[in-house]
């Protein structure tokens, strides 16, 4: 990229891909970043001195494409880093329902999955937005209407370009608002166990819900938008949603030992609890309401509060 030195540089293809072609950018203009100083949020020098940013999402949920963040996976560590930064948001979107159509059915589902916990988690964010909440409810009726129809059927351009929509306003509604502590545990589990982004969150969300539900009353607002009233029943709903599609509903599933999980539920929970998306959480949870959610998902436990 030094060589060629772009005035526009390109991001196509799933979250991971663009994600790393964001940090590209930052490295391009800023060859002597530092990485860990940019892991505290809001700390991205400012960019567009070389080259824009393009965006072309081939899968519908993660919402790169129009969110001011990257997540990085240091392997070796077993860390996901979320750089955040509106600074890393996209100058332009390409947001076309037939790039995804070759998309396998379980990326579908992973992918849908994540939409909607990013519409739920910008709506109950402890920043207040407006325009946030209009795109959150909408986006996530979309994912309700349609998820199940593009992991069934692939060559439904229709319900491809729906998804796509849901998962541009899910990114735009928690480009306002930001997340919550389901991105957190599923960060974790993600960088050390491989488990795939959207179903560690379609795992974490019921429970986070009801964790959440004695801060904040908002998930009602969300249940009428699938004819329930409760957030317990908004949480029914999602894991009626979960399994349909054909994601699992414990971690435990993705062939992870008690005795492993046991001996790393202290670090992935320390982690958690300092991911930056626990900030924006409607509950503060302590270090113990995080050790509590794991375990009840590693099982597919319903939490208690």
């Amino acid at each position: 990229m030094r060589d060629f030195e772009p005035d526009w540089i390109v991001g196509l293809g799933g979250c991971s891909a663009i994600d790393a072609a964001k940090m590209m950018w930052v490295f391009y203009e800023y060859p002597d970043a530092d990485f860990e100083a940019m892991t505290k949020p809001f700390t991205v020098p400012t960019l567009r001195q070389k080259a824009k940013f393009v965006a072309i999402p081939s899968t519908s949920g993660t919402g790169t494409e129009t969110t001011g963040l990257a997540v990085i996976t240091d392997r070796e560590k077993g860390v996901k880093y979320p750089i955040v930064s509106y600074e890393l948001t996209p100058d332009i979107a390409i947001v076309d329902g037939e790039i995804c159509a070759s998309m396998p059915a379980h990326i579908t589902s992973n992918t849908g999955l994540d939409a909607l916990t990013h519409c739920v988690e910008a709506y109950v964010s402890n920043i207040e937005d407006n325009y946030a909440d209009v795109l959150a409810k909408g986006g996530l009726e979309i994912v309700f209407q349609n998820l199940e129809e593009a992991v069934n059927n692939p060559g439904n351009i229709k319900a491809r370009q729906n998804m796509h929509d849901a998962s541009f306003m899910g990114g735009l509604a928690f480009n306002n608002a930001w997340l919550g502590i389901v991105h957190s545990l599923s960060h974790q589990v993600g960088a050390l166990y491989g488990i795939p982004h959207g179903a560690a969150n379609a795992i974490f969300l019921p429970n986070v819900i009801r964790y959440n539900q004695t801060a904040t009353s908002r998930y009602p607002d969300l249940a009428k938008i699938v004819g329930r009233t409760s957030a317990e029943e908004l949480a029914q709903e999602i894991e009626k949603l979960r399994a349909s599609v054909n994601n699992i509903g414990s971690l435990k599933a993705f062939g992870i030992s008690r005795e492993d999980w046991e001996k790393n539920l202290d670090f992935i929970s320390k982690n958690a609890l300092e991911d930056p998306c626990t900030g924006f959480n409607p509950r503060k949870p302590t270090l113990q309401d995080l050790k509590d959610l794991y375990n009840a998902s590693f099982e597919g436990d319903i939490y208690q509060n």
